[in-house]
């Protein structure tokens, strides 16, 4: 089992079917609809070769589906729709963060925001908001620490650094 346990194992798995589920579906379809064709019109003379019938048909359908799909793309454009859906159903996409969000945020742009903090006090609500929204967003996930440990290992900074991160002034 890798890291993440059998859930994960099974959100991989389909994952991979995913990846080949669209394409495969559209030749099976594509074939099954030939074949099926190819019983309606094998009693006329030219088309009774199977050999030749089948795969005419097989590119006459890809054709037609490859032009609803322009069509669907270019005339109606659902994918914006789809966008869309994505964007609002993702978590990440509003309140969290990925684990290299953390790390540039933590690294970079929070020790900007609390040093600008000590010279101007209208930048510490900022910085105290920056350090809570980084600290709730790894502590939520056991997944992100971990990500985090193994970016903080890969830069070659200590475990010590990251606790650091979750104290909330």
């Amino acid at each position: 089992m890798p890291d993440g346990g059998i859930k994960k194992w099974f959100m991989l798995q389909l994952w991979r079917l995913q990846q080949v589920a669209q394409l495969l579906t559209l030749i099976m379809l594509a074939i099954t609809l030939s074949l099926n064709l190819f019983g309606f019109i094998k009693w006329r003379e030219p088309l009774s070769n199977p050999y030749l019938t089948i795969p005419l048909l097989i590119i006459v359908l890809a054709l037609i589906i490859w032009v609803f799909a322009i069509i669907w793309d270019l005339k109606l454009k659902m994918w914006r729709e789809q966008a869309t859906v994505l964007i609002e159903k993702n978590p990440y996409s509003k309140e969290k963060m990925y684990s290299k969000e953390i790390a540039i945020y933590w690294l970079l742009w929070l020790p900007l925001l609390e040093n600008m903090a000590k010279e101007n006090p209208m930048y510490e609500p900022h910085a105290k908001a920056l350090r809570t929204w980084l600290s709730k967003t790894y502590k939520m996930d056991s997944t992100t620490y971990g990500d985090l440990l193994e970016i903080m290992d890969f830069v070659g900074m200590d475990k010590k650094t990251l606790e650091e991160l979750g104290k909330v002034n």
